[in-house]
């Protein structure tokens, strides 16, 4: 199942921008949305000039007010949405001996209110219309805690439980939800990161694999695969084993 109309946050650059670009080139009319407009109209320029769809909104998803404000701009202009993404998000890492709440509020702040306000204010939109996807992008760092990433780590897990209640409370409403946990991916964001970041993914290898799966509208998206098993691994694994292990990775 294509989507027609997409709304997707962190659209300005990594992920988020190659997300875009392979969405409308599925044929999508695609908002998308970012704090840095300039770039944000470099990125509707680029899918126009391919022949697509896009509408450029500036926004801020810490403002909750201001999310309501764009989606329902979104809806309005573009006739529906069919799929709402998640994706804005920031990253942190450090010891949490010299960790600075300042830090940690910032990426409480952007991944997790402001993913949670992002799909929230998605919902009455898609209820009216009787259908719509909501997709969060979380990772598969959420999943345990690592080294040097607990602010990080604990905004993706917040928002994959999330996913999955809202996953259960709309099940009957015509409304899916899939949460897309990805390894590493080659962005902006993540290159000087000064950690090891084993088998990672082109942007846009990544963002081909999550389109192409989206079509069917699965409940979880998680890549690259030995990654996942891997990390699906350390999740079950005891504590007594499992800290030692990521004490080395110190």
């Amino acid at each position: 199942m294509r989507p027609r109309t997409v709304f997707i946050t962190g659209a300005s650059s990594g992920l988020g921008k190659a997300l875009s670009l392979e969405l409308a080139a599925q044929g999508a009319f695609v908002a998308v949305a970012a704090r840095r407009l300039p770039l944000l109209e470099d990125v509707a320029s680029d899918i126009r000039a391919r022949g697509g769809r896009a509408l450029a909104i500036a926004l801020d998803v810490r403002d909750r007010g201001a999310v309501r404000e764009a989606l329902h701009r979104a809806s309005g202009e573009m006739g529906s949405l069919d799929m709402v993404i998640a994706n804005a998000g920031v990253g942190t890492s450090g010891d949490a001996r010299s960790l600075g709440w300042a830090d940690v509020e910032e990426v409480l702040a952007v991944n997790v209110a402001g993913a949670l306000a992002t799909l929230v204010e998605a919902i009455p939109l898609m209820l009216a219309q009787e259908r719509g996807h909501l997709v969060t992008v979380s990772s598969l760092a959420g999943r345990r805690g690592l080294p040097r990433a607990g602010a990080y780590g604990a905004s993706k897990a917040a928002l994959s439980a999330f996913a999955e209640t809202l996953r259960l409370d709309l099940s009957a409403s015509g409304i899916r939800v899939t949460d897309v946990r990805p390894g590493f991916i080659d962005t902006p964001a993540t290159r000087g990161a000064g950690h090891p970041m084993p088998m990672k993914w082109p942007v846009d290898r990544a963002a081909r694999a999550i389109v192409r799966a989206l079509g069917r509208q699965p409940r979880v998206i998680t890549f690259p695969w030995p990654l996942a098993l891997l990390t699906a691994l350390g999740r079950g694994m005891p504590a007594f084993l499992y800290e030692p292990l990521m004490r080395t990775l110190e």
